[in-house]
């Protein structure tokens, strides 16, 4: 019998396909953890005295750096059903889904963000990074905009927020959708941005609107959009880099989105990050693969998952989906482990496998097959990947996934099935 004082491992991954693209790991080994963190990475550790040993050496299963996704919205119980934003519970899109790490990226605005200190971050097992959105209320989705007038960017009162919930504000969030975008634009992002310099955070900024048809000059969202690629600074977010919609980096005549696209390269160059943020609203499949064969990629994948329409494009799907339209399965790891970390100024302490780190990890298995997939203009495309959640580590505590974002579970519909 083995006494707890024996235990070498409290959990030992065995022979998985382990794959961190920052720290060079790519290929089959064993992963021991202790006390919440990575003790041992090897070819073979032994298994003797190990608590719990979960066998990952089947083919095509990976083990990969704990998935952070920059770009949710899980104020779950913050926002009214039917009336507001379709907030997530952090845990079904999280570790449920093999993320071990989120960003809810403005769901609440400074009145109603007292909720995660509360309520929502001491229950959740999911790591949650809190952004505050700009306006006071933040967006009652599927309204129109989160702005009725500058005043409703209240600056003392977000300062007030800092001041008395310690590290609780990772970031300020602004959508630059809505009227007041067509005529206030550059006040908007001018006001957000002196709020997130003062308290040293990033600014995250949505571009692209999918009601901009329904007012004139669709053309003015193009020029506040350029002046925000201007006035963004090193750790600020563009969020829904591929968005078809008014206002993203490849709407305008030819002319302009060159010189976009040559300033989204100098906008990377000084430090912003380029984050797709899929979601059910903002992703073009022909925007995406026009940047890729121009070398413009994105910095990060995130999902932008809500539960509006009971539709979770769950993380692992929206990078199946950038495999689609090209990238490696190393690349899409990638965006959503180190470089989402370095995203959010975590690359200290998460999207690594390192030894004394903690223990955030995530199993997943790659499945070949002929999947279709839609973006926002409901046009349809066709992928030869689909990626499922096994299990999630967060701690050092193993999660098993949840169901899936489909009714038949988390592969993509395959072309059988059209």
């Amino acid at each position: 019998m083995i006494r707890p004082a024996d235990k070498v491992f409290d959990l030992l991954i065995r022979q998985g396909h382990v794959l961190d693209p920052g720290s060079g790991l790519d290929g089959r080994m064993d992963i021991g953890i202790s006390a919440g963190r990575i003790a041992a990475i090897a070819p073979e550790l032994d298994a003797t005295g190990a608590a719990r040993v979960l066998e990952a050496r089947d083919a095509g299963r990976y083990v990969v750096p704990g998935l952070i996704d920059i770009h949710t919205h899980v104020a779950h119980g913050a926002t009214t059903a039917g009336v507001g934003m379709g907030c997530c519970d952090p845990d079904v899109v999280g570790v449920g889904s093999g993320v071990t790490t989120l960003v809810d990226a403005g769901s609440v605005g400074v009145a109603n963000v007292g909720v995660f200190p509360v309520h929502i971050l001491p229950r959740a097992r999911t790591r949650v990074v809190v952004f505050v959105n700009a306006g006071r209320y933040a967006h009652t989705m599927p309204g129109p905009a989160d702005f009725a007038s500058l005043d409703d960017i209240d600056a003392p009162a977000i300062a007030k927020c800092v001041e008395h919930n310690p590290g609780l504000v990772g970031g300020v969030k602004l959508r630059l959708v809505g009227e007041l975008v067509n005529e206030r634009g550059e006040d908007l992002v001018r006001r957000s941005k002196a709020i997130a310099r003062e308290h040293g955070v990033p600014l995250m900024v949505h571009i692209g609107d999918l009601k901009a048809a329904q007012r004139p000059r669709q053309d003015r969202l193009g020029e506040v959009t350029r002046y925000l690629l201007d006035a963004l600074e090193p750790g600020d977010v563009l969020t829904h880099l591929c968005t078809p919609n008014p206002g993203g980096v490849m709407s305008g005549v030819a002319e302009s989105v060159d010189a976009t696209i040559k300033l989204l390269h100098e906008v990377r160059a000084r430090g912003v990050v380029l984050d797709p943020a899929v979601g059910m609203g903002n992703f073009g499949y022909a925007v995406a693969r026009e940047q890729a064969q121009r070398g413009l990629s994105p910095d990060t994948i995130s999902s932008d998952v809500t539960a509006i329409g009971q539709s979770f494009h769950s993380l692992v799907e929206c990078m199946a989906k950038f495999m689609a339209v090209g990238y490696s399965f190393a690349d899409v790891v990638a965006m959503t482990t180190g470089r989402a970390a370095a995203a959010i100024g975590r690359q200290d302490d998460l999207g690594a496998i390192a030894v004394g780190r903690e223990a955030d990890l995530t199993v997943l298995d790659v499945v070949r097959g002929d999947f279709t997939f839609t973006d926002t203009t409901k046009a349809t495309f066709q992928g030869e990947h689909g990626i499922v959640p096994v299990h999630t580590v967060r701690a050092g505590e193993l999660v098993p996934a949840v169901w899936g974002t489909h009714p038949w579970g988390w592969l993509p519909r395959s072309a059988d099935d059209r």
